[in-house]
């Protein structure tokens, strides 16, 4: 949205929920300062952000408590999957916050969220944005199991959100602010199988910060065809000037990233966007445009790398090649350098106010560099304290920073100290609060204090349930004998709230005329009406604990804990029904029934292949393979008359054919992908789904799929969530180590009822997918044709493919999954199907992995002959994350 447009008419709404990062205590107090409604904070190591202080579970109670005095509500970020044995101990992470009146739980975790909405009916659990939910179907699944809120994918535009909101039940929160993950958060792998560092664990390296260089066919890019050194880095994102586009879809929470910032960060990013949505939907005139950008230029001093309005506001471009770390807002370039022995003066004409001490950042030749400012002169020479925007003056730096510095060179305001002052010195926000006093002649005295805060997002509370308090002191109000107590006395002794979390916003006096009550009286009512009023908020927060035992909610992961639409009898889902009435009955039944006896040690292991082209198919199938995965846009071309014969034939020797939906589907693509669903049911066959509105989709129509593994399946309660929806396999996340794989696999034989498990054995791994058109630039320049191989090479000489999906990006490994080897060995760790990935591969290739797979199942002896230049790994399976 252009902020030249801007509109300026008053919008009434309701104030949609501003909800701040909290990495620890003093961050906490900041987004207090900065008026926040709710912030989200981690404990220990089970959220998102390992990398902040996070809190607790000793001090996550005082924190609950601080917040909610102030009238603040909390939300505990639990949004990792979470490894088998690791669930108990998420059980009591949430059972504490439980009790602490945390009032709601972001998830990530498909078998947690479920397994806590069985636990805590009363506890609020919201869907994590890690759950890559980004259309109507995917909403209601989440919804289906208990989220009531879902923070979707910051892809979507703001009519695609609006749309979401109009037919959904569920609460939808989007991210309004700060740093933007360049893949789908909850789809990236890029950090983990580079640094052994998982981003879907709260671990992330940051790999897409990093200098890459762009090779197609052989012969590298100059990178001004792209724009700098970092085309995978991600500009920040600030929607503070399109905000009321934002506001108008309905949604009820505007999420600000940066639980890894600074306290001051977290105060003006949550003032600026408080005042933005008061402003946009009180009374009055909105913001204006001027308005709007001065406070994100406040932003821009605080933490910096760019902006982006990002998708939500229909800016597709969120990438920033230029630099990948804050380097402040624009203060202007560099006209004329003046050095000396002690330091470097630099002459600029001023786009920010400046003054001694505070800090730039200097974009030379070579590279940033940072310096405090040490003196400031006028044109004339004079030493000045402090210089406004639009005066040109000398800045003196240090001689050996200045030593690299030219004319031209841009500077920026990195830190400005009068800024981070202010910021610092903020009063709390206050609960709004009246009172009511009754003085009359020969009775106590008596205060009456009741909280007077509408919750944002459309949810005020009820008269009746707003806390309220009547105190009433021993004092007995007396006749005036000299000076009486006046109304105004009585009425300033009762606003001055200043010692608590209160601010009265109205009082009410009943009292006779000519009275007396000493100043003490009115002081020590006060108080302990404020007190009683306190103890009262915190007291509504306090709940139970549960402890719950794992072992005690076994049966949910049965065929007959189903999912909330799903049936409730005893009998196989919907999907495996239809499945089962097909043609691919035969096969799919005597594939399930063969891995059905996991303790066997005579388990046949099962081997799919995953191919891009039908001819690779049929190579596929000729070599042996007995589940053949391919994309659906394939399903036309093999349905075809020269194909249909071919594929007949795969169905009489059982081979099992699964077309591939997309990994991202928006709901313009499902809408599009439907009818092509239904050919594929009517034809016999089965889909392979990768995120949850497509799941939903063949739930709706009863299509046999399996559950890839984007969707994170960390532990048994997962993937028998997905069974329990229809699922007849479930591919386990490749971030699970051997030792991870059993664990979960012995979990499910206690399960009755479940499906394959599957896990990927060979291939390149897909590391991100993005909705950022990244070669676009290259496409446009005709650099980048349609066959041409494009590679995105780091700094340690590291080859990732990169393919262009439409106008979406996917970038594979530099390195070749392959667990040839230890092939003998996997049945002993409770799976039933091993997948290679032949994408990349020729015909001759499939035929030669898949025959070598063949013969290492069966117990043979085997090895491939390695890839000219090609790099091997063992992935995880030997480490995990």
């Amino acid at each position: 949205m252009s902020t030249e447009n801007y509109p300026t008419e008053n919008y009434t709404c309701t104030p949609p929920e501003v909800l701040a990062p909290v990495g620890d205590e003093e961050a906490l107090l900041a987004a207090i300062r900065g008026g926040a409604d709710a912030v989200y904070l981690g404990v220990g190591e089970f959220n998102a952000r390992q990398g902040a202080k996070n809190f607790t579970l000793e001090n996550l109670d005082e924190a609950v408590k601080l917040a909610h005095s102030h009238g603040v509500l909390v939300y505990l970020a639990l949004n990792i999957p979470i490894k088998q044995k690791e669930l108990q101990h998420a059980l009591e992470i949430t059972d504490c916050a439980y009790a602490a009146g945390v009032d709601a739980v972001i998830l990530q975790d498909l078998g947690l969220l479920r397994l806590l909405n069985e636990i805590y009916p009363d506890f609020e659990l919201h869907a994590s944005t890690q759950m890559t939910i980004h259309n109507k179907g995917g909403v209601d699944f989440a919804a289906g199991l208990g989220a009531k809120r879902v923070i979707v994918s910051r892809e979507l535009t703001a009519a695609e959100v609006k749309d979401i909101v109009d037919h959904s039940n569920a609460e939808i929160e989007v991210f309004v602010h700060g740093a933007l993950c360049y893949s789908y958060s909850g789809k990236c792998l890029f950090s983990s199988f580079l640094h052994g560092r998982s981003a879907n664990r709260g671990a992330c390296a940051q790999p897409c910060r990093r200098r890459y260089r762009f090779v197609v066919n052989g012969r590298e890019v100059d990178e001004r065809h792209i724009g700098g050194s970092y085309p995978i880095s991600c500009a920040e994102l600030s929607t503070l000037t399109g905000l009321e586009e934002i506001i108008k879809t309905g949604v009820v929470s505007l999420k600000i990233e940066g639980r890894m910032k600074k306290p001051e960060y977290v105060t003006a990013s949550a003032a600026a966007y408080k005042a933005a949505v008061e402003g946009i939907c009180g009374p009055g005139e909105n913001p204006t445009k001027e308005e709007l950008e001065a406070r994100e230029s406040e932003l821009a001093k605080l933490f910096y790398r760019g902006f982006t309005r990002g998708f939500i506001l229909g800016e597709k471009g969120v990438s920033h090649p230029k630099y990948s770390s804050n380097y402040g807002a624009f203060l202007g370039k560099v006209l004329d350098i003046s050095r000396s022995k002690g330091n470097t003066k630099l002459t600029v004409r001023l786009n920010q106010d400046i003054q001694v001490k505070d800090g730039i950042s200097i974009f030379t030749r070579e590279r940033m560099l940072g310096s405090a400012v040490t003196g400031l002169l006028t044109i004339s020479g004079e030493h000045i304290k402090s210089a406004k925007k639009g005066e040109k003056v000398g800045l003196e730096i240090s001689s050996k920073t200045g030593r690299a510095v030219q004319r031209g060179d841009e500077l920026y305001l990195t830190t400005d100290t009068r800024l981070l002052d202010t910021l610092q010195k903020t009063k709390l926000k206050t609960l709004p609060v009246s009172l009511k006093v009754r003085a009359r002649k020969g009775e106590r005295f008596t205060v009456v204090i009741r909280e007077e805060s509408e919750k944002p997002g459309g949810t005020s509370e009820t008269t009746e349930k707003v806390p309220f308090v009547e105190f009433t002191d021993d004092y007995v109000v007396q006749e005036a004998e000299k000076a009486p107590t006046t109304i105004e006395k009585i009425k300033k002794a009762m606003e001055s709230l200043g010692d608590t979390s209160f601010e009265a916003v109205s009082v009410e006096i009943d009292a006779d005329e000519n009275i007396f009550i000493p100043v003490g009286v009115l002081k020590n009512a006060r108080r302990k009406a404020a007190d009683l009023l306190l103890e009262k908020i915190l007291s509504v927060d306090k709940r139970e604990q549960k402890h719950p035992n794992l072992e005690d909610f076994s049966h949910l992961c049965n065929s007959q804990s189903r999912c909330s639409e799903a049936s409730d009898q005893d009998e196989p889902s919907p999907a495996v029904n239809e499945a089962l009435n097909k043609t691919l009955s035969e096969a799919l039944s005597e594939k399930l029934s063969e891995t059905r006896g996991r303790t066997s040690a005579s388990k046949r292991l099962l081997l799919s292949v995953e191919v891009n082209e039908s001819p690779s198919l049929f190579e596929a199938a000729f070599a042996g393979a007995d589940v053949i995965y391919v994309p659906v846009s394939k399903f036309e071309e093999l349905s075809a008359p020269e194909n249909a014969e071919k594929l007949e034939d795969l169905k009489a020797e059982r081979v099992e054919i699964v077309f591939r939906v997309p990994l991202i589907n928006h709901d313009y693509e499902l809408d599009k992908l439907k009818p092509l669903l239904e050919k594929v049911k009517e034809a016999g066959f089965g889909i392979a789904c990768s995120e949850f509105g497509t799941l939903q989709l063949a739930k709706e129509l009863s299509i046999p799929f399996t559950a890839g593994k984007e969707f994170n399946i960390f532990n048994a309660f997962t993937a028998s969530t997905l069974y329990q929806a229809g699922a007849y396999r479930s591919t386990l996340s490749s971030e699970l180590n051997l030792s991870e794989i059993k664990n979960l696999c012995e979990a499910l034989q206690t399960c009755e009822g479940s499906g394959q498990t599957e896990i990927f054995v060979y291939g390149k791994e897909l590391m991100l997918i993005t909705e950022n058109d990244l070669l676009k630039p290259l496409v446009d320049r005709r650099i980048v044709r349609k066959d041409s191989k494009v590679l995105l090479v780091d700094q340690e000489s590291s080859e990732f493919p990169v393919e262009r999906l439409g106008t979406r990006t996917l970038i594979y490994n530099s390195k070749v999954l392959d667990m040839l080897k230890y092939v003998k060995n996997l049945k002993d760790y409770g799976v039933d199907v091993l997948r290679l990935d032949l994408s990349f591969n020729t015909q001759a290739e499939i035929k030669e992995i898949i025959t070598a797979y063949k013969e290492a199942l069966a117990g043979k002896e085997t090895r491939l002959k390695p890839a000219r230049g090609v790099e091997y790994t063992t992935g995880h399976y030997f480490k995990g994350v």
